[in-house]
């Protein structure tokens, strides 16, 4: 029997397809019989060219190979003798295989890890006679391909459970089929899938997929009016060419965004790009659909920049106005074509359950409108209630009156205006009241936001949903941000616009500072989940009162949000936020929290210099205020900021002002005291006042329910156990960090646990799972902008050199990868493992 093979293993998985659809036609006596030939020819092919056979289950195969071109070359031949064999009935046995080349661990007569189980991916996304194999066996072959086998391109694809595009391969060899349908892969798009159908446009969308297809059109602006179908013509032909783009095509929506700064972050954030979107496009050939430019259209110099650092890059947008960039190629969008619109009409009114008239008025009324989308299909949802003739009537008697617009106003736009000012004339005086006055929220809003901030009632927000002006998913109503728009400059009219601006800055501020003491409370988890979900209106509430220079507002909204920026890892805008804050802000005690937030959250970033300006300068001021917690806690982070810039005597002296203050502090604030104390006695290799330290630090911030906090402190106390050689005890408290910090939704807190976690898997014996443990954490850093310091970058480091001098270059270089593509739930799940990896078979 061949020997296991180990090292770098070339893994094949093989089943058969439509098997069951087979069993049915052949009956189970001659299903048994073509199963039985199967595996003889198949394990033949395996046998002479050197395949270990790990395992067999009913129609499927695992088999491993010590070369990568004796399991191509057994494939091939297991290809031929399928297709050659005569098989009942005139059936065919077909086989897709799946190959690809990596690491795993060695458990005789199996494998773990997850090369083995991305093989199984591999082949589950190919089809009957099909070989697949990946870019790490191609690698390995190099020129080394067996006489009369060959690779075609597939190019990337997504596989099931994997994050990051696979480039994957097709077998070519004497007497195999040539092609076959697409991939069973996860589609390489975001792309969003809209609910109602697609009517018209099929000549736009066909010139739009062209120009796409053209390498030199590399910036396309879909032009227009809001309400034109901008969004979904661009949707629907980026849709059309997915398989054109191997590096994916990617919607980015920036209608919530006012901030042109932002736009980059949001590209970002989308490709999951540690920073600059830039260096991970590359030159990989991607499409990026940025939808609603027009508010954020400063920004349009930065996405020029983007396309001349990424030559395959193509950037498809759409806005109310051209760009304005150099090789910019524009398609204005026309309205619809008049038997399109008399569709969009009738199919849209069927929707809300109209039955109309076999002789309304229809065309007319879509005549009267444009034959713009937005305008039929607000006309659609007025059939509820009034014909076809009354809905006539009534667009003869009020179109004329509102196309007297703004008169640098497009044509187009007016009349899109005017539409939207027919429907809502529609409403009552009240209701009208309302939709206005709800163009001040951001990113949607809550009912009690609404009644609280424009007194709406339940009854009026329904009828306005009801008309088709708001929508609601997820318990929470936004608008469309054309019908937004419109509703804006009837607030900017009503002589309200100021009122109402200031009622939802104050009423966000409240909601701020009611979050602010559950941010670090038994309810953390879900009062983070709540300011999220608000962050657009903090937003726009944080830019109202620095525009209305509010500054002692702004600065209490900032300090009140400083924990969530903390927790939830936005430490740039925060810092940005709490800098405008402290320009116009005076109030003692809320600029030395807001000095100690910025401070904290620059040190976060490695940005020490500017930590310990703002932190000398907050604890310069704390001293006046008679509040010792707030010393204590300026105390405990200028003391790790000046330790990390290793000025370890002036560190010390700070730690011992920090002790002395103990007796003084209420828990909230000896809590952090001793966890930073128990941090300093780990790096001066002091375990034992550590763990003393650690273990008071945990039991203060349990007695108040701070998740964050606890995690903190069993990070700590892991640190202090791993340090005294008691690795056990250390595994059991950092496994606990790591599941608190992961129910808090804590980056940097699970980086941190990853990270020490990997010094305890070395110090086990397991170096390839340190290796991926590291790796994650140091691409989880670089994803929220963050890095590790102190103990923890010491810990870290030391890992990393013993886990090299352990493993050959080639088998540590794979591991880093296979760390580094781990999804965070992958991760943490591994993590908390004892195993490698489970095999499972898709």
């Amino acid at each position: 029997m061949t020997e296991q093979p180990h090292g770098t293993v070339t893994f094949l998985f093989t089943d058969i397809e439509g098997s069951t659809r087979l069993l049915r036609e052949l009956g189970s006596e001659r299903y048994a019989g073509a199963l039985a030939e199967h595996r003889r020819l198949l394990r033949d092919a395996f046998a002479r060219h050197g395949g270990y056979e790990v395992d067999s289950e009913g129609d499927a195969f695992f088999v491993a190979f010590g070369r990568p071109g004796n399991a191509l070359a057994a494939c091939a031949e297991a290809q031929n003798s399928l297709a050659g064999h005569d098989w009942p009935e005139g059936q065919q046995v077909r086989v897709r295989m799946g190959v690809h080349s990596g690491e795993a661990l060695l458990a005789p007569p199996k494998y773990v890890g997850i090369d083995v189980h991305r093989a199984a991916r591999v082949m589950a996304a190919g089809h009957g006679g099909q070989v697949l194999v990946t870019e790490s066996t191609a690698r390995l072959l190099g020129d080394a391909l067996p006489d009369g086998l060959g690779l075609l391109d597939l190019g990337e694809h997504r596989l099931k459970d994997f994050d990051g595009a696979l480039t994957l391969y097709q077998l070519c060899f004497s007497g195999g089929p040539a092609t076959f349908p697409p991939l069973v892969t996860i589609s390489n798009t975001n792309l969003p899938r809209p609910a109602s159908s697609f009517v018209g446009r099929e000549q736009e969308r066909a010139e739009v997929v062209e120009l796409l297809r053209r390498e030199d059109v590399r910036m396309l602006t879909l032009t227009g009016p809001g309400g034109s179908g901008k969004t979904r013509l661009a949707i629907e032909a980026a849709s059309k060419v997915v398989t054109a783009y191997p590096a994916g095509v990617f919607w980015i929506g920036l209608a919530p965004l006012v901030d042109p700064t932002l736009v980059t972050p949001a590209i970002a954030k989308t490709l999951g790009a540690k920073d600059d979107p830039a260096a991970h496009i590359g030159e990989r050939h991607m499409l990026l659909l940025l939808d609603n430019m027009e508010q954020v259209i400063e920004a349009a110099p930065e996405l020029a920049r983007l396309l001349e650092a990424c030559p395959n890059l193509t950037v498809l947008a759409t806005s109310r106005e051209a760009l304005r960039l150099a090789g910019e190629n524009e398609y204005a969008l026309a309205p619809l074509a008049e038997a399109d619109a008399v569709e969009l009409f009738y199919e849209r009114a069927g929707e809300a359950g109209a039955k109309l008239a076999g002789d309304a008025p229809v065309p007319a009324i879509c005549k009267h409108l444009d034959n713009l989308p937005l305008a039929v299909e607000l006309a659609a949802a007025r059939t509820k209630a009034l014909s076809g003739e009354q809905l006539l009537e009534r667009l003869e008697r009020r179109l004329p009156l509102l196309t007297g617009g703004r008169r640098d106003a497009p044509e187009r736009q007016r009349t899109l205006r005017a539409t939207i000012a027919w429907s809502c004339d529609l409403l009552g005086d009240e209701e009208q009241r309302l939709f206005a006055h709800l163009a001040v929220f951001a990113g949607g809003w809550t009912l009690e936001a609404a009644e609280r901030v424009c007194d709406a009632e339940l009854d009026t927000l329904v009828s306005l949903l009801d008309k088709s002006l708001l929508r609601h998913t997820y318990g929470r109503f936004w608008m469309l941000e054309t019908i937004r728009e419109y509703a804006h400059e009837q607030l900017d009219t009503s002589g309200k616009a100021e009122q109402t601006r200031r009622r939802h800055a104050e009423h966000f501020l409240g909601l701020a500072q009611e979050a602010g003491p559950h941010l670090s409370g038994p309810e953390q988890v879900k009062w983070l989940g709540a300011v999220e979900q608000e962050h657009e209106n903090f937003r726009a509430a944080l830019t109202r009162l620095r525009d209305a220079n509010e500054g002692e507002r702004e600065l209490q909204l900032a300090v009140a949000l400083s924990d969530f920026w903390v927790t939830r890892g936005y430490a740039r805008e925060g810092r940005t936020w709490l800098k405008d804050a402290l320009a116009r802000g005076k109030d003692a005690r809320h600029r030395v929290r807001a000095l100690h937030a910025a401070g904290f959250l620059a040190s976060r970033q490695g940005d020490y210099e500017e930590a310990e300006a703002l932190l000398e300068e907050g604890l310069a001021r704390s001293r006046d205020l008679g509040e010792p917690d707030l010393v204590a806690r300026l105390l405990l982070t200028l003391a790790g900021v000046v330790s990390a810039q290793g000025d370890e005597r002036r560190a010390a002296a700070l730690y011992g002002q920090l002790r002395e203050l103990l007796p003084t502090l209420g828990d909230e604030a000896a809590a952090p005291a001793h966890m930073n104390l128990a941090d300093w006695a780990i790096g001066r290799g002091d375990y034992p006042t550590a763990r003393r330290d650690a273990e008071q630090s945990f039991a203060l911030y349990r007695g108040t329910g701070h998740i964050w906090g606890m995690a903190g402190s069993l990070l700590c106390l892991g640190l202090a156990c791993l340090g005294h050689g008691e690795d056990g005890e250390a595994r059991t408290q950092l496994e606990e960090s790591l599941r608190l910090s992961a129910r808090l939704g804590d980056n940097e807190g699970i980086g941190r646990c990853l990270s020490v976690l990997a010094a305890v898997a070395q110090e086990r014996g397991d170096a390839a799972k340190a290796t991926q443990l590291l790796a994650r954490s140091e691409a989880l850093f670089e994803e929220i902008d963050g890095e590790l310091d102190g103990v923890e970058r010491a810990v870290h480091d030391l890992t990393l050199t013993k886990v090299r001098s352990e493993l050959a270059a080639g088998p540590f270089e794979n591991l880093w990868s296979q760390g580094r593509s781990l999804s965070l739930e992958e991760a943490v799940n591994y993590a908390l493992s004892d195993e490698l990896e489970r095999v499972a078979r898709p």
